[in-house]
């Protein structure tokens, strides 16, 4: 029994075998799908059209006749036929190779500090929920030799912290989360930062691992379980040293692999990395934000940190919306929507349009509620919308719903028209208004008001690309003069940097990773309330943006 797939860049073949669904065979064959609700059938990230044959789809048996095609979700479909030809529609295919953005550049080399190096090779790597980046490093001079991104190929199970955290709860998926991670992610990452610099991996001695602690967790082999249940406790915030091959790293097998210390359970080391790349000042007070999949909060009240983190979830990654995708060449990165309801974009390497990343929804957002053409609770008119000939209405995640046409088929690099849906602009509030909860309750817990706020320190490749006036405009940010705002970047590849440079500077992460108190908004009355205020664009109390409602 073969089931053959058949993409618009190559077709091949998996043996298929009784209870495996179409997403198994196809990602044993080598195609991986966009599997960006875990493999839950919640999404259409998936679907694919079914030739000729018999299936299972869901509990029911369903044959398709020859000359005919059904679409499918293959998360959910079984062949029950001999042989079976499947079509797997380009947005339905997870890119897992470099990103082609200025993610790849996040890094902020002006960030670093001068530092005494040892001799041979490092690897310093931001282990995100989403997204791997990794530098080499000549450790004598402190010289970067070579850079690489890539997918991390965990979000084949699960796209989300909660996810992968209830995977844990299998031994065999939990091994499954490790060999995704370190051979399926970092190996070949790592072998392309060979190839680029002309270096051996054999003189690699040190790694350093910087991520939120589930990813440090998953990286090292520990279950992550107890972090998704109160007290919400790690198995532990201090990792210890592995040889590379200890944990699958065989491509480096002379290198020690140290993890930046984590805070607590959702404030992972990613944050004491922009913490220390960010030199908080005792004299002011100040926020850290890390806006990602997972977004991590510290507020520096003249000296006293307090830590806490929100489930923003992956719509700022591009993920969960109809045609969201990670930044890469032909995705929209800007965009505005006019008053006369013309909509202008740019994309990546200037190609044909593929889908929009989440910076661009957030400009979508901004400016057509700018210009009336969405509401406060992220509605669209209807009116507007058919008259400008946008409007599309549509089945999407089990509901109807509206969706404006962002570029029309005939202009779109995809055999279709590139859309946004108000069920789009719901994720895109719903993560927001974690994250500005999440400020407002830090800020209110330690009797501040937005407006004391002297400094606002933003970390991470989605804040790096995010256009600060529109984010303050949806209500994601505080409204703040531009000059408070400070874009660092990446800070957690660049705090695993410079633990590559000696024991003083791994010290001081050490006793960063010790400082902050944790507060988890779950227990707080008040973080319920500010997010369903924050819900609204830009928020249910307009004494939150005067300036923003005022310029409407």
């Amino acid at each position: 029994m073969t089931v053959r797939f058949n993409t618009q860049q190559r077709s091949t073949t998996a043996k298929n075998r009784r209870g495996v669904t179409l997403s198994g065979l196809a990602a044993e064959a080598g195609i991986l799908l966009n599997m960006q609700c875990g493999g839950q059938g919640a999404c259409k990230g998936c679907l694919v059209k079914l030739g000729a044959g018999r299936y299972r789809i869901g509990e029911e048996e369903t044959i398709v006749a020859a000359g005919q095609t059904l679409e499918a979700r293959a998360c959910k479909t079984t062949v029950l036929s001999e042989c079976a030809e499947i079509e797997v529609p380009e947005r339905s295919l997870l890119k897992i190779g470099e990103c082609a953005s200025a993610d790849f550049y996040a890094t902020r080399e002006n960030l670093f500090r001068p530092l005494e190096f040892s001799k041979g090779l490092g690897i310093a790597v931001d282990i995100g929920t989403t997204t791997v980046a990794a530098i080499l490093v000549e450790l004598s001079t402190g010289k970067i030799l070579a850079r690489e991104t890539a997918y991390n190929r965990q979000i084949e199970l699960a796209d989300n912290i909660a996810s992968r955290i209830a995977l844990c709860t299998d031994d065999e998926n939990l091994k499954k989360l490790q060999r995704l991670i370190i051979t399926e992610t970092l190996i070949p990452m790592f072998g392309k930062l060979s190839a680029q610099s002309f270096q051996s991996l054999e003189q690699v001695t040190e790694i350093i691992f910087s991520g939120n602690t589930v990813m440090s967790h998953l990286a090292l082999g520990l279950s992550a379980l107890s972090i998704g249940v109160i007290p919400f406790e790690p198995l532990t915030k201090v990792f210890s040293d592995h040889a590379a091959p200890e944990i699958g790293l065989s491509c480096c097998p002379n290198a020690r692999v140290r993890t930046v210390p984590a805070i607590a359970g959702y404030v992972g080391g990613d944050l004491v990395s922009d913490l220390y790349i960010s030199e908080p000042n005792s004299a002011r007070l100040e926020l850290i934000v890390d806006i990602g999949t997972n977004g991590e909060i510290i507020l520096n009240d003249h000296g006293k940190l307090m830590a806490t983190a929100t489930a923003a979830g992956p719509a700022f990654e591009g993920a969960g919306l109809l045609h969201g995708c990670r930044a890469d060449i032909g995705v929209i990165e800007k965009l505005v929507c006019q008053p006369d309801d013309s909509i202008d974009f740019e994309t990546i390497g200037g190609k044909p349009a593929t889908g929009l990343c989440g910076s661009a929804a957030v400009d979508f957002i901004a400016s057509a509620w700018r210009t009336g053409l969405l509401n406060d609770k992220g509605r669209f008119d209807l009116s507007r919308l058919r008259a400008a000939g946008r409007l599309v209405q549509l089945e999407y995640h089990g509901i109807k719903g509206n969706a404006c046409v962002i570029v029309p088929q005939e202009l779109s690099g995809l055999n279709e028209p590139i859309l946004i849906t108000e069920f789009d602009v719901s994720q895109i509030l719903k993560a927001k208004a974690a994250v500005y909860a999440g400020i407002r309750t830090l800020l209110e817990r330690s009797g501040h008001r937005v407006g004391d706020i002297e400094r606002l320190v933003l970390a991470g490749g989605f804040a790096a690309h995010l256009r600060i006036p529109n984010a303050i405009t949806i209500g994601l940010l505080p409204e703040l003069p531009l000059t408070k705002y400070d874009v660092v970047g990446n800070g957690s590849l660049a705090g695993a940097y410079a633990a590559l440079g000696g024991d003083g500077i791994w010290d001081e992460l050490h006793r960063i990773a010790q400082s902050p108190d944790s507060c988890h908004l779950a227990e707080t009355g008040e973080f319920e309330d500010r997010f369903i205020d924050a819900l609204a664009i830009p928020n249910l109390d307009p004494d939150e943006f005067p300036v923003t409602m005022q310029s409407l």
